[in-house]
């Protein structure tokens, strides 16, 4: 220390480092074409290293033209790059989204000279001519969100989603300019949608919007002040190919509609006027009720009820996402039957249609067949005296679990099958034979008790399971060529 006068000195702190780096080379390519693919890292600090923060708040950081990073993932749409990482000792598990295998390259040291992962993964899980989509995806615009719409595409694209709905709060937005300018229109398309968000009845979703809605109130549906019995028929006026998606219903008393409209399904009654059951679906799975297994069953026994009283709404299941991290963009994510499942060549009118006629399902990992009758999921087939004939198969990657296989006719349970531990892509196929009086429906469910993580959640503030419900495959059988329960009605 230094004296001067009659004061001392103390030596100035030593100026601010920067914290070691290496460079994380990574080459990931298909393991069958050997072509470069779009994909997920996530690392995971070990041996006393902790989990990587290349950012602390929802806005990704660049890392190269390819790739961009946040939190403890880094995504990108080529395939091969190189990124920044804190030196230390971390699994690093590569991904592709719930069709493709996954690779961990175990205690990697990074080090200032830098390391490498070379992964291959193969495409194990047959979709063809379904197309993956989330409906319900949040971005910049919402005020409750801070993530870059640019940023979302290198998100969806490295989990395999072909397609996203633009649903931010009261406001239209549209991903197609950011698509162009990453050209990543071979993996992903969009549509224009918006989440009519209500102070007093709750969140809804609708899609595909008209581009000249952006005229007045930037393409938003006028919500204040309003009943669903109201801005209903202004979706229907001004865009008649859309559907309405009643988002999260039972999520709580605040913004579930089911829950503020004092719907009870059972009864096919809601207690507050202004209620409104023109809607075409049902987000029966929200990303953040994942862990929350019985907001989704309650959801599930409403839906049922629904289509008891007649009402033939299609089950969804989005993300909501509205960060980089927590409930991962894409999970749940629905499959929609499609005649060419290539994302350029998509009309978001086709999606909607298809989501109205209820040839879709909603997954976070297990991908479903279910045939009846010769007809699938959202068909209508004749069950002549009341028989029916199902075939269901069950599709996953080695790292998604399939514990329980439950089909259900008419919304009652007819058949649960436990599956054995496996690995192959086809994890369950059976038959089963079924019986009704009356005209009714079935559907599939599957649930698996493995984490996803780390490729979704992270094990301590959020976990995701592998679960999947389909849509109905209807049964006619008294042959008058449609599907009634004959059940009353029970409101007006």
């Amino acid at each position: 220390s230094a004296v001067v006068g009659a004061t001392v000195l103390s030596p100035p702190p030593p100026p601010p480092r920067l914290p070691v780096e290496g460079g994380l080379s990574f080459d990931v390519r298909d393991g069958k074409t050997g072509q470069p693919i779009p994909c997920k890292l996530t690392l995971v600090g070990v041996d006393g290293t902790p989990d990587p923060e290349f950012t602390h708040v929802d806005i990704a950081r660049q890392e190269g033209d390819g790739a961009i990073a946040a939190f403890n993932r880094i995504m990108s749409l080529t395939g091969i790059g190189v990124a920044h990482v804190p030196a230390g000792t971390y699994d690093v598990t590569v991904s592709r989204g719930p069709e493709w295998e996954i690779y961990t390259s175990r205690r990697l040291k990074i080090t200032p000279r830098g390391a490498t992962v070379i992964a291959r993964l193969g495409h194990v899980v047959d979709t063809h001519n379904w197309l993956s989509a989330d409906f319900h995806v949040h971005a910049a615009r919402s005020p409750d969100s801070r993530v870059p719409m640019h940023d979302r595409i290198f998100e969806f694209v490295a989990d395999d989603v072909q397609m996203i709905v633009a649903t931010d709060h009261n406001v239209i937005s549209d991903y197609e300019p950011y698509i162009r300018e990453l050209n990543a229109g071979r993996y992903i398309t969009s549509a224009v949608g918006d989440e009519l968000t209500t102070a007093g009845w709750g969140h809804f979703g609708a899609f595909p919007l008209p581009p000249n809605l952006e005229a007045a109130g930037q393409g938003a549906v006028l919500v204040h002040g309003r009943r669903p019995d109201d801005f209903f028929k202004d979706v229907r006026k001004n865009a008649p190919d859309a559907i309405i998606d009643v988002h999260h219903p039972r999520i709580d008393a605040e913004i579930g509609y089911f829950d503020i409209g004092q719907f009870d399904a059972r009864a096919d009654r809601a207690g507050r006027p202004g209620f409104s059951w023109d809607f075409d679906a049902v987000e029966v799975m929200n990303g953040y009720q994942d862990p929350v297994r019985r907001s989704v069953d309650r959801v599930v026994d409403d839906w049922f009820s629904l289509l008891n009283h007649d009402h033939l709404v299609t089950a969804t299941g989005n993300s909501d996402t509205h960060h980089l991290t927590f409930n991962i963009g894409g999970y749940p994510r629905n499959y929609v039957k499609v005649r060419e499942d290539r994302p350029e060549r998509i009309d978001p009118k086709e999606i909607a249609a298809a989501i109205r006629g209820h040839h879709a399902f909603f997954t976070t990992g297990p991908f479903v067949t279910l045939e009846v009758n010769g007809g699938s999921i959202g068909d209508l087939v004749p069950a002549r005296g009341g028989k029916a004939h199902a075939e269901i198969t069950v599709q996953a990657a080695p790292w998604v679990s399939v514990d329980r296989v439950t089909l259900y006719l008419n919304g009652q349970e007819a058949k649960r099958w436990t599956v054995a531990p496996g690995d192959a892509a086809v994890r369950f196929h059976d038959t089963f034979d079924l019986s009704t009086p009356r005209d009714g429906y079935v559907v599939v469910r599957v649930d698996g008790d493995k984490s996803l993580s780390p490729v979704v959640g992270d094990r301590k503030t959020f976990t995701a399971y592998p679960f999947a419900l389909t849509n109905p495959v209807f049964l006619d059988v008294d042959g008058d060529g449609k599907y009634r329960t004959g059940l009353q009605h029970g409101h007006p």
